[in-house]
């Protein structure tokens, strides 16, 4: 034991040496290596049982880093391939789920000369649910406004059986009914049927997510003054931006409208905890942030706040609209067929 003792004291300085400049992550050198070079030297006059430990005490040098004890982080694809999962699943469990959604639109502009600047305001009660035209392979948010301002909606009835129940109805004459229906009583100079909390997520769907570029990036501020998910929770922010030849969303007389935005998604997941959308050219400028959460009543997230601005560049009007979502249910379609009447 005794006899051991001095190289196992040299080999431990040398251990304790190569540790340090390991540490610093120096590059290879040749001073480096002639340190190697005796460290072996050193090995050859130590018994063997001292010689095996010395060696595995050397080798498990390299592997430290790579050795943290964490899982390692996945990468940008992994994780959009998540969020693509996930919203497919999101969409088909929404789409059985309505809410009631409290919505109010603020509309203002200039007056010119000598008129005075104008305003006006509404507040809608709606229902809104997600739904899917026979004969399409997109979701579309409608928004079943029963009222308007304080006032019941007396031709409600008359227009879901002209959008759902008419047989002869063209799947692209019902999906122009819904955008056109949801957007009805929308106020200010700025048309517009984009305003539903969950379009944003239609371009993490696998048919729509290679019209879009993708990157993680820092500012993990939501706009709009929206609250940021919990600091504790672990989520990337990740933005979008379109850049196929033509885009998802389209002037009225035709015309690219390219979508862009951020995402905020639970890596580990893809769950998408916050969307934001942007849309801006040479006339308008249009920025929507929608927030999720769980209710307790349902097993997945659901929209709970929706804020909106829109900008008209030209006539420098503005609409600022927030709606919130509660009293989330499930529902079912039953159809029944009764049988002919005879005499």
């Amino acid at each position: 034991m005794g006899r051991n003792a001095e190289p196992a004291r040299r080999f431990g300085a040398l251990a304790r040496s190569a540790r340090r400049r390991y540490s610093r992550l120096e590059p290879m050198s040749r001073r480096s290596t002639e340190a190697s070079i005796v460290s072996c030297e050193v090995c050859r006059r130590l018994t063997p049982a001292v010689r095996m430990a010395a060696a595995i005490t050397i080798l498990a040098l390299p592997l430290a880093p790579a050795l943290p004890g964490l899982a390692q982080e996945p990468s940008l694809p992994q994780v959009l391939a998540r969020a693509t999962d996930y919203v497919e699943a999101l969409h088909a469990q929404l789409s059985g789920v309505v809410m009631e959604e409290r919505y109010q639109q603020r509309a203002s502009s200039r007056g010119f000369g000598f008129g005075a600047d104008s305003y006006e305001r509404v507040t809608l009660r709606s229902d809104y649910l997600l739904v899917r035209p026979e004969g399409s392979e997109r979701y579309f948010g409608f928004r079943d406004v029963f009222e308007a301002n304080g006032s019941r909606v007396r031709d409600r009835e008359e227009r879901l059986v002209q959008l759902f129940i008419d047989g002869a109805t063209t799947v692209d004459r019902q999906v122009q009914g819904i955008l056109t229906d949801s957007a009805r009583y929308n106020v200010g100079d700025i048309q517009r049927n984009t305003n539903t909390p969950t379009l944003a997520l239609l371009f993490l769907r696998q048919s729509y997510k290679p019209r879009f570029e993708f990157e993680r990036v820092r500012d993990r501020s939501p706009s709009l003054g929206i609250d940021e998910p919990d600091r504790r929770a672990d989520y990337w922010v990740i933005a979008y931006r379109e850049t196929w030849p033509t885009s998802v969303i389209r002037r009225r007389r035709g015309g690219n409208l390219p979508a862009q935005g951020r995402y905020w998604v639970e890596p580990s997941t893809g769950r998408v905890l916050v969307t934001e959308l942007v849309i801006e050219d040479d006339d308008i400028e249009s920025l929507v942030t929608v927030r999720y959460e769980q209710p307790e009543a349902l097993d997945h997230l659901v929209p709970v706040e929706m804020r909106e601005r829109y900008n008209n560049r030209r006539s420098g009007s503005r609409v600022e609209g927030t709606a919130t979502y509660s009293r989330f249910r499930r529902f079912r379609v039953l159809v029944e067929e009764s049988a002919p009447f005879r005499n």
